[in-house]
């Protein structure tokens, strides 16, 4: 689902202009997945021309369904972006190159704000092995963390 069909999506049932995506998150069919039958939809949220944010579900294609756009608190720590070159088909394929584990329990998109700035936004998936996987949005470029284990 392109970033441009979930704006007009919220546009047409909110008549709100936005500017862009903020995030959107993965729903997995019973938490845990390998490929992209396994997404049933995604919670997006889009930032409004003034400001304002608005959160909605929309399901994964081939699935249908579409709830109405509706104001949220605006999530902290990210930017506004348009486009990505990367779809979540083609991320998985990327993810599933790399040695982490082989499922997913979480798939977010977003362009964090970092210091420096960062480049492009990123796919996020942490694996069923505690793993977070991180995939550049248009470059495809992959980084790991290991999960921190903490010593009692």
């Amino acid at each position: 689902m392109k970033t441009l069909d979930l704006l007009s999506q919220a546009a047409e049932t909110t008549g709100e202009t936005f500017i862009g995506l903020l995030r959107k998150t993965a729903r997995i069919k019973l938490g845990i997945g390998s490929s992209v039958k396994d997404i049933l939809g995604w919670d997006v949220v889009l930032r409004a021309k003034d400001g304002d944010c608005y959160g909605y579900y929309a399901a994964q294609p081939p699935l249908v369904g579409l709830t109405q756009a509706q104001p949220i608190s605006c999530p902290l720590g990210l930017v506004t972006f348009e486009s990505f070159k990367i779809d979540i088909t083609e991320a998985i394929k990327i993810f599933q190159s790399q040695d982490g584990g082989d499922k997913f329990t979480d798939i977010t998109l977003s362009w964090p704000l970092v210091h420096p700035a960062a480049k492009e936004p990123f796919w996020y998936f942490r694996t069923n092995l505690g793993v977070e996987v991180i995939i550049g949005a248009d470059s495809g470029l992959i980084s790991k963390s290991l999960p921190k284990l903490v010593h009692a």
